[in-house]
């Protein structure tokens, strides 16, 4: 993985997400969680989650690749604790 990149997931996916790239051999791949669900009926829903990740996703994609690896490979993730209501 030599230039940055990122991977979007929903906070539901996010340990998934992780456990994926590490298995692949990108144990450091930017992964940057967004409030579940992503999909929402109308545009209005979805915008403030996008407006709510934006700052990490410009600095996953424009930072210096080995300080974002060791950044996002000790990442803690809010995870999938409360996803639904029981």
């Amino acid at each position: 993985m030599g230039s940055p990149a990122c991977v979007i997931v929903s906070r539901g996916f996010s340990h998934s997400g992780r456990a994926i790239a590490r298995r692949q051999g990108y144990g450091g791949l930017p992964i940057v969680e967004m409030d579940h669900p992503l999909a929402a009926p109308a545009r209005k829903a979805i915008n403030p989650k996008a407006d709510a990740i934006v700052e990490e996703v410009v600095h996953a994609l424009t930072g210096d690749a080995r300080k974002l690896r060791a950044e996002y490979a000790g990442k803690k993730f809010r995870g999938p604790e409360n996803l639904c209501p029981k």
